[in-house]
């Protein structure tokens, strides 16, 4: 009966093992195909230069194994883009976690950014805020700062780049992401992949917030 029982649990991992490599091989596939309709570059894994340029933003600095792939580049409307798979793990043991999430990168001179980071706001940055850790929020914008966290030094800075029109995209587009340094900026949803049919649709969400905070 045990020896029953461990080939079982040996069987159903090893379906779940391919099934998992079966599902990112499809996706890998697809991505490539995708790229090539749109006159992309793709390459299945990321070189460390990548890694390297995207190490400032908070996203790119959290937990450890962290792994980008399925890296496609090209112009988006004449904008430089670039769009990844990225994962991370934190915590350990059985109280580890990894997180997923297709993440476009922007980079451009039309953009001079404030150091930020926007993310939708969970409990434990409620908590977190209790303890002084600085969260900006709007009288004018209820809404966008009970649902955002947005972090940054230069307060006056931020302050000046989400104006009203910002605030309000932000707000009709609740659960996104975003960060910004200088001239590049990121987008992504925490922890979600984009599926490869949606790219396209992604790609000109990112834009929009592009065109919205570039220079005017």
């Amino acid at each position: 009966m045990i020896v029953l029982i461990i080939l079982g649990s040996i069987a159903v991992a090893a379906i779940i093992i391919y099934i998992i490599w079966y599902y990112n091989k499809k996706r890998s596939t697809d991505l490539k195909l995708l790229a090539e309709s749109m006159n992309f570059t793709y390459s299945q894994k990321g070189d460390k230069s990548l890694m390297d340029s995207l190490s400032e933003f908070h996203l790119f600095s959290q937990g450890y194994s962290r792994r980008i792939s399925n890296v496609l580049t090209g112009k988006f409307n004449l904008i430089p883009v670039t769009v990844v798979d990225y994962k991370f793990t934190t915590g350990g043991g059985k109280s580890s976690h990894t997180w997923y999430q297709t993440v476009l990168v922007i980079e451009s001179d039309k953009l001079q950014l404030p150091r930020f980071v926007l993310r939708p706001e969970n409990i434990f940055d409620k908590i977190g805020s209790i303890f002084g850790k600085k969260d900006i929020n709007f009288e004018t914008a209820p809404v966008f700062s009970k649902r955002y966290l947005l972090r940054g030094d230069n307060e006056e800075a931020i302050r000046s780049l989400f104006n009203a029109r910002v605030l309000e995209y932000f707000k009709q587009h609740l659960g996104v992401s975003a960060e910004g340094d200088r001239v590049k900026l990121i987008y992504y949803r925490t922890s979600k992949r984009v599926s490869p049919d949606k790219i396209q649709g992604f790609l000109q969400e990112g834009y929009d917030v592009f065109t919205l905070l570039k220079i005017r």
